[in-house]
Formats: C-alpha cells, structure tokens, sequence
C-alpha cells in the first residue's frame, strides 16, 4: 500500500456557523481500491510543511469541490494548499492525480486559465481520445487553454477537456469523478494504479 495525502474541500456550514474540511467517504474505499492509505490534509497551510515530513507521501489527491478563488471559489486557503501539494509533487517527482477541482489547479498552476462551460454539473457524458467511455462530471469550468507541458488524453463530444497528463512529471487530471460512482469502475482503479506504480 501507499502512502496517499488527500486534499479536502472547503464547506461552510451556516446553520453551524462553522467552516469545515470535508472529504467523501466514498474516496477512502475507491483509493484502498487502488493500494492506497488515505491520509486527509487539513486547509491550514502552515501545518503542511509538518505533515509532508510526518508522512513523506508516496502519491497526492487533489479533489474537487468548488473551483478556485480566482473563478468564483470560496477559499483563498484551499488554494494555497493545492500549490503547495503540486510544488511538493514537481520537486519530489512524487506521482499527483488532481480531479475535477484538482485538474483545474494543475491547469492554472502550469500556466493554463479557465473557462464557464455549461451543461456539465450532474452529468454522464461520453469521453472520447485515449479513454472511450461514459463518466460522471460536476463542474461548471473546464480548460480554456491548455499548457504546453499538459498532454490531453480526453474530450467530450463537445470538445471540453477531461483528461490532460504531464509530458515529462508524474501527474494527472481529470475532470469525472470516480468517487461518485454506484459501483467502484474498474478502469478508473486502473488509472490511478497506472500513476501510483501498483500492479494489483
């Protein structure tokens, strides 16, 4: 098994008053799926210097939830801590695979903008390219420009960005959750098995 460090979503939660971190527990039967020990990171930037020296993470989830604070987000902190996973993951060549909101940050930290697509929220739609097959998405921003160093390897029928993979780095987005299956699919488990280096 791997050690994998799990970026969470920011909620706010007004009947509570409180802002919390939360992640799908979905996720944690999904990564064991693909030999991987989860281990969720909290959105407080300065405790993640720590937590990567605790860990020494052998693969990186950024998730989804809300896009960045750029494009309409609601947690400037929440950014800080995918860039600093990503900065984490070019250094150390350390394998990172960034869904939904994840793929959008590998977009915008390699140098990539974004753009409002609509029809895409609550959706299973065809992916077409080196993956041919129906996924669930759940996002209102996709790729506008995608950076050079970014390979794409998967488009909807209507020509939006799903899949894009570093020419040279061991990172990979996508824009479908796999999480939010009924059933664990097995080719998602491969994929990220594929990244992560496990033969299972």
């Amino acid at each position: 098994m791997k050690r994998v460090l799990v970026s969470q979503r920011v909620d706010m939660v007004t009947d509570y008053n409180e802002v919390r971190d939360s992640l799908d527990q979905n996720w944690v039967p999904f990564l064991w799926e693909t030999g991987a020990v989860t281990f969720p990171v909290p959105n407080f930037s300065k405790a993640l210097p720590e937590i990567l020296n605790a860990i020494s993470p052998q693969g990186i989830l950024l998730t989804g939830g809300y896009s960045s604070d750029e494009y309409h987000g609601i947690s400037v902190e929440r950014d800080k801590i995918d860039n600093f996973l990503l900065d984490y993951a070019v250094n150390h060549k350390i394998p990172l695979i960034g869904v939904c909101r994840g793929m959008q940050s590998i977009l915008l930290y390699f140098g990539g903008n974004l753009k409002k697509v609509d029809a895409h929220v609550r959706v299973k739609h065809k992916i077409n390219g080196n993956i041919n097959r129906f996924v669930k998405s759940f996002h209102n921003y996709a790729a506008n420009t995608v950076p050079p160093c970014l390979d794409v390897f998967a488009r909807t029928d209507d020509g939006v960005v799903e899949g894009v993979k570093h020419s040279s780095l061991p990172i990979m987005g996508i824009m479908w959750h796999p999480e939010r299956e009924e059933e664990i699919v097995n080719d998602d488990v491969k994929i990220f098995n594929k990244l992560w280096g496990i033969n299972k």
